[in-house]
């Protein structure tokens, strides 16, 4: 999932910014938890987390404090988010360098320009999280390796993470999990548990052991459970 910011003073260019970034994240299939502000100063005084955000897509010329000094806010607390200028002003580009914004893009905006720009950050974002996810709870912000994630349950709504050093907790769902784990060798094996089949150490009737874990398997799920360990190994389980 994304976590966009759209900072515009304008109710009719935030409303067709909003709309062109919701049909964007729709064509290429990526969830997108979108927020937006009609004020720097609104963004300030409200509890957002700036290193959770992947994206800000700021307007510079606004009332109160403009966007080059809210992005130079956001860059101070957060050095890894992506900040998109979206103005009509072109005098501002050269503080562009000093916040280090990942595009400079100029009003009135063309839904085509904006597409080929977000595709090209959002490469690089995903990019960047191949090798870890973020894990987010109680204002806290983990920052967990991929590799070191044994297994994941859920209990109602309340997700575990398990590495072999601590236990991770969060409000994120499993299919959410799932999607964004799927490229790597995760697997559902049951409705509350997605593991990583390279943790595997045994699997017996319909149960899989990961050190000191049981962990239990969907009596439907338990034949592909094995394919997809013969596929990883490259062996036949007998």
């Amino acid at each position: 999932m994304f976590r966009v910011v759209i900072c515009e003073d304008e109710d009719i260019h935030r409303k067709i910014l909003s709309d062109y970034v919701i049909k964007i994240f729709k064509e290429i299939n990526a969830e997108i938890e979108l927020m937006e502000f009609e004020s720097g100063d609104e963004i300030l005084s409200s509890d957002i987390e700036f290193k959770s955000v992947d994206i800000f897509l700021l307007d510079i010329q606004m009332d109160g404090i403009d966007g080059m000094e809210l992005a130079k806010n956001i860059r101070s607390k957060s050095d890894s988010s992506e900040i998109i200028f979206i103005t009509s002003l072109i005098n501002y580009i050269q503080d562009g360098y000093i916040v280090r914004a990942y595009r400079y893009l100029l009003k009135p905006l063309e839904y085509e320009e904006l597409k080929k720009h977000l595709f090209s950050c959002i490469s690089d974002i995903r990019s960047r999280r191949e090798n870890y996810i973020i894990i987010e709870n109680k204002g806290i912000i983990h920052k967990v390796l991929i590799k070191d994630i044994m297994y994941i349950d859920v209990i109602k709504k309340d997700l575990s993470i398990y590495t072999q050093e601590n236990i991770y907790h969060s409000k994120n769902s499993l299919d959410r999990m799932e999607k964004e784990l799927e490229k790597y060798n995760f697997y559902r094996c049951h409705k509350s548990y997605l593991v990583n089949l390279e943790y595997i150490d045994t699997i017996k009737g319909n149960t899989v052991f990961i050190g000191d874990y049981q962990i239990p398997v969907s009596k439907y799920r338990i034949s592909n459970l094995k394919k997809k360990i013969t596929i990883m190994l490259g062996d036949v389980i007998c």
